[in-house]
Parts: C-alpha cells; sequence; structure tokens
C-alpha cells in the first residue's frame, strides 16, 4: 500500500495546517477497528478512553462537527460512546441523528422490494441462522454474517453476490463479515447528506471534510471526500485504499486526535 503515514511529522504538520486554513470542520469516523478495537463480542467494543475523551475536547470546539457513520443500528451504536454534539448515522447511514435536530432521520427510502428478493433474503436468513461457524446479527434494515474464518467468510460471499445479483439487495464484505442491506444507499451517500444537512442548517462555508475508516464500506465515503483528508485504518489488513493516508490501528486514531484536539 503506496500511502503516507498521518502520523510521520512532515503528514501530520500538513494534515494540521489543512485544519487551520479551514474555518469549519466536518469530521467523519468510523466506529468499529478505527475507535474501537475489535472484539469478538461487538457489545463489548468500546472505544479507547483517551480517543472518547479528544472527541469530548473536539465537540466543544465551535468550528468542529462531529459525525460517526457505522454499520451498526443506531439505537446500538450511541450505547457505545458518550457524545453529546455530535452526529450519529446508523446502519450505514440508513438511519441518522442529527445534533441540531429531534427525531431519527431516514434519508433513503427503499423502493418497494419485489417478491423475488424478499423469498431469497428470507431463505438466506434461515440457512445462516442454523448454519455453524456463523452469527447473524440482525441489523433491522439487513442483516450481518459474522464468521469465524475468512474462508467460510468468503464462500458466503461468493454464493450470496450470486443469490442477491440485480436484486433489492446488496451484498457487502469486510473482516471476517459479509453484510446484506438494501441497494442504492452507503457511507458516501450518508457523508453527502450530512454535509448538506449541517451547511444547509447551521449556515457555515469554508469546510474541510475529514473522514477516518477502516474497512471497505468506508471506500464509498473516501471516494466523495474532495480536497479533505481522508485516512484508512489498516489495522491486519492491507487494503487497496482510496485514502491519502493511513494509520495502523485504534491507537494510532487516539495519537492522531490528541493532536488534533490540542490545536487552537
Amino acid at each position: 500500500m503506496n500511502k503516507k503515514y498521518a502520523l510521520d511529522n512532515l503528514n501530520l504538520n500538513n494534515i494540521k495546517a489543512q485544519i487551520k486554513k479551514a474555518d469549519n470542520v466536518l469530521f467523519f469516523l468510523d466506529y468499529d477497528g478505527t475507535l474501537a478495537p475489535f472484539q469478538p463480542d461487538p457489545l463489548s467494543a468500546f472505544a479507547l478512553p483517551e480517543i472518547e475523551t479528544n472527541l469530548k475536547e473536539l465537540e466543544k470546539k465551535e468550528a468542529y462537527y462531529l459525525s460517526l457513520v457505522s454499520g451498526r443500528k443506531l439505537a446500538e451504536l450511541k450505547k457505545m460512546i458518550d457524545l453529546k454534539r455530535s452526529n450519529f448515522a446508523g446502519s450505514h447511514g440508513l438511519e441518522i441523528e442529527l445534533f441540531f435536530s429531534e427525531g431519527v432521520i431516514y434519508p433513503y427510502q427503499t423502493n418497494e422490494i419485489d417478491v423475488l428478493s424478499k423469498k431469497n433474503y428470507q431463505k438466506s436468513k434461515e440457512k445462516y441462522l442454523a448454519k455453524a461457524g456463523v452469527r447473524l446479527e440482525d441489523k433491522g434494515f439487513g442483516f450481518a454474517l459474522h464468521f469465524e474464518s475468512e474462508q467460510k467468510q468468503l464462500k458466503a460471499e461468493k454464493d450470496l453476490k450470486a443469490l442477491f445479483k440485480n436484486t433489492a439487495y446488496q451484498v457487502l464484505a469486510g473482516r471476517k463479515i459479509v453484510e446484506i442491506r438494501p441497494a442504492g444507499w452507503d457511507k458516501g451517500q450518508a457523508v453527502k447528506y450530512i454535509s448538506n444537512q449541517i451547511n444547509k442548517k447551521l449556515g457555515i462555508d469554508n469546510t474541510l471534510q475529514i473522514y477516518i475508516g477502516d474497512d471497505s464500506t468506508d471506500e464509498d465515503a473516501f471516494r466523495v471526500i474532495e480536497n479533505g483528508i481522508t485516512i484508512y485504518v489498516k489495522n491486519e489488513d492491507d487494503l487497496s485504499t482510496e485514502a491519502e493516508y493511513y494509520l495502523y490501528d485504534p491507537e494510532d486514531t487516539a495519537e492522531l486526535l490528541v493532536e488534533i484536539a490540542g490545536e487552537n
């Protein structure tokens, strides 16, 4: 991966300089693998304490607007980290809560799902619920399959992509995970929606967008960031990423946030 390590002095200074030039910073962060180390039990995967502390410091800065964008359900995501002046996008942005408005927003209304898509969806859920070596997570809008081995994940990914080709659902793969969700929406669309809402409701301009994420689903967000800062958290993988910079793990994310939160 021929990318720039974000914590090298030269790269870090460039990132800080871009932030300093902007009147407003729209800060988008994935959760698992970016703010929180991976855990066998997702409900035990809390953000590193120093990360939560520094995000709270950034929340206090008038020109910073934080948004968490995750594949987790919105209600679950909000339980994992205690932030008050931040936006939350769950289910890859299919359900969004903005700090300056009330209630949950569903920005993408799926078209009526055809009978065949519904049938394949239900059949797949039943199949993997009964399968050994895989845990099914119901996400309301779709479901995720968590595999014990990469080999089983790759086999399921191939089968499911063939099954759901040209249907109302899309199949996405991550680290030992395959997710089935409505087609037509992704984290990139969520970033654009939240950015537009912030600009429209709060009347701000000269904004710098920053996105930090660790998974293939974050690539959609990297692609929509123009003249901003994109950072891939590689963990144990070496993804061919659209991001300009990389970090090694959530501990690196914590160090970067310390540097950014300490800037005037």
